[in-house]
């Protein structure tokens, strides 16, 4: 919980307003947040008047939540819109209904600008009432949804409410649902990140409010039953790999992000598969301390210019995105038989390919060597790759063997580490007829 995520909290209980020392002593007596600064009152103060709307201020908040007004010599921060506080008229929609588990869910196409107003967020942990099953937001993928929609996209899959306002409840006929346009009157169970995308689009095209989005609504779930919604739609329906699109709608020629989309998808498909070598290996950003131990950004750089348009990849004709990854898992395969026979793959500090001068090396031998030996014998095989090398007479260098060197000279080491394993074909200066 941020500073002004915690003062929000505490202004919901008290519709009337309180000063900042008011509201530091209830952010500390009910322990929403631990500052760490001297002046930790006088940080607070900053951080609500950067989110007051008509307060004068540098490095004001584009999210003004609060109001103030002086009483006397005080100044009293309140909420700019509380739960309940109608925002526009009732919104008249027509509707389809569906009965899921017992639970009745009315699906219909509303404006983003509703939406935003009628929907809060109830994060578990965080919150104790009913329905609480959302999760704390990443900023990042926030910061992704809102390129997104500024390109002039939108989405088709639904946000998902349920509906908690008992003082004014949506209306229902036969045809039309008839909806209150009341502020922070139904959960949002699904699609927190999409509408923070949008809003955050919105402060840079107004318009984007107007453009519709599909909505399906429960009415007053109990968080059992919206807890059944939010796993339903978390672990049971599985995204598609982003650039497997490409492969099945070939619509990849002028997308700038093809390459780092491509590269991620493959990363991710190393990293979840069980057989992989790379099984739980990739570190993603957010993760905790000591999960993962190559970092993905290493394997995406590493990987997206062979698998762009025009690299190596598509100069063999292979341009599908699970065969490009069953390639690369095999090659990996066949390092990890030669380097366990002296238990370097298993030996987390022994593995060279889980440093990044070791993987970023081994990537680039694979295009160089490997990758036309392969086209040549028109097989990737496992089995086949294996016996490209001999380690017998050559030894598998190991991460000790690079820690001293730059960068580049570490890449290098892995590269002729491997190349002078590599079983090549290409006959001696003596061997060629003149």
């Amino acid at each position: 919980m941020t500073i002004i995520e915690a003062a929000v909290k505490v202004l919901q209980d008290y519709p009337s307003g309180l000063s900042s020392k008011e509201i530091f002593e209830q952010i500390i007596s009910n322990d929403y947040y631990t500052f760490g600064a001297q002046d930790p009152e006088g940080v607070l103060t900053i951080e609500l008047k950067r989110h007051c709307e008509g307060a004068k201020i540098s490095q004001q908040s584009s999210d003004k939540c609060l109001v103030c007004e002086k009483q006397g010599n005080t100044v009293i921060y309140k909420l700019r819109f509380v739960k309940g506080q109608r925002m526009d008229e009732n919104k008249k929609l027509k509707y389809i209904c569906t009965e899921i588990n017992g639970i009745k869910i009315y699906t219909f196409i509303m404006a983003v600008k509703d939406l935003a107003n009628i929907s809060y967020v109830a994060v578990r942990g965080k919150d104790e009432e009913e329905g609480a099953v959302q999760r704390v937001l990443n900023r990042q993928r926030i910061s992704s949804i809102k390129n997104y929609v500024l390109n002039d996209n939108m989405f088709v899959n639904t946000f998902v409410l349920n509906w908690t306002n008992v003082d004014s409840l949506p209306s229902i006929t036969d045809e039309y649902i008839d909806i209150p346009i009341a502020f922070a009157s139904a959960q949002l169970i699904d699609g927190q990140h999409r509408l923070e995308g949008l809003k955050l689009a919105i402060r840079e095209k107004p318009e984007i409010a107007e453009r519709n989005i599909i909505v399906s609504m429960a009415i007053n779930l109990e968080t059992v039953d919206a807890a059944k919604i939010f796993l339903n739609i978390n672990s049971e329906q599985k995204p598609v790999p982003r650039s497997l699109i490409y492969d099945l709608y070939g619509v990849t020629a002028e997308d700038r992000n093809f390459a780092v989309n491509r590269a991620t998808d493959i990363a991710e498909i190393l990293n979840q598969n069980v057989d992989s070598p790379f099984y739980n290996v990739i570190k993603y950003p957010g993760a905790p301390r000591g999960k993962g131990k190559l970092d993905l950004s290493t394997v995406v750089n590493a990987l997206k210019v062979h698998v762009d348009h025009g690299g190596k990849f598509e100069e063999c004709n292979i341009s599908n995105l699970v065969l490009q990854a069953n390639i690369l898992q095999n090659y990996f395969k066949a390092l990890r038989f030669h380097a366990d026979k002296t238990s370097k793959w298993s030996t987390v500090n022994q593995n060279i390919f889980f440093k990044a001068a070791g993987f970023i090396g081994a990537i680039e031998f694979f295009v160089d060597y490997v990758l036309p030996k392969c086209v040549a014998e028109r097989s990737f095989k496992e089995e086949v790759i294996v016996k490209l090398f001999d380690f017998e007479s050559v030894e598998l260098i190991t991460p000790k063997d690079i820690e001293t060197t730059d960068g580049r000279t570490a890449r290098k080491r892995v590269m002729d580490n491997l190349k002078d394993a590599f079983l090549s074909d290409i006959p001696g200066e003596s061997d060629y007829d003149i």
